[in-house]
């Protein structure tokens, strides 16, 4: 592969990552923040149908919606930042949406796939994703020049 098409496909597999978290997280968010408050929770793994009350109360309502929104949130962060950065090629909008990435998924996987709530399959697409984008940007060179 010559260094032209391997910088591309590296640019191309780091904003395909980028923008695959982003939408992973913005559809995960929005469908916990509408769904009601039980069925949200019982959403994030097999698991969860004993753990979950029948009737949550008002704080875990707020709770839920309060996660379920900054997980959107972050997510139209890691694609605005994506975006700009494809547009761009600056290396601070890529190493920011990677760090949004990297650490909204920390909690996901010590609070919900490491306890057994959440199973790896589901659990471990974003750290994947964000892997693959980090792994794919430091490998790229990242000319500040027009994409063409």
């Amino acid at each position: 592969m010559t260094a032209p098409s391997r910088a591309a496909t590296l640019r191309a597999l780091t904003l395909g990552s980028l923008v695959s978290w982003g939408l992973i997280h913005v559809a995960g968010g929005i469908s916990l923040a509408v769904a009601e408050v039980a069925d949200g929770l019982r959403t994030l793994g097999p698991n969860t149908t004993d753990t979950v009350p029948s009737q949550p109360g008002e704080t875990s309502a707020a709770l839920l919606r309060f996660h379920a929104v900054n997980v959107a949130l972050g997510g139209a962060a890691v694609l605005a930042l994506a975006v700009a950065w494809w547009r761009q090629r600056s290396r601070w909008q890529v190493g920011t949406a990677i760090a949004v990435a990297v650490t909204l998924d920390v909690g996901l996987v010590v609070f919900l796939v490491l306890p057994g709530i959440l199973p790896p399959g589901q659990g471990l697409i974003g750290p994947v994703l964000a892997t693959a984008a980090l792994a794919a940007a430091v490998a790229s060179p990242h000319p500040r020049t027009a994409p063409s």
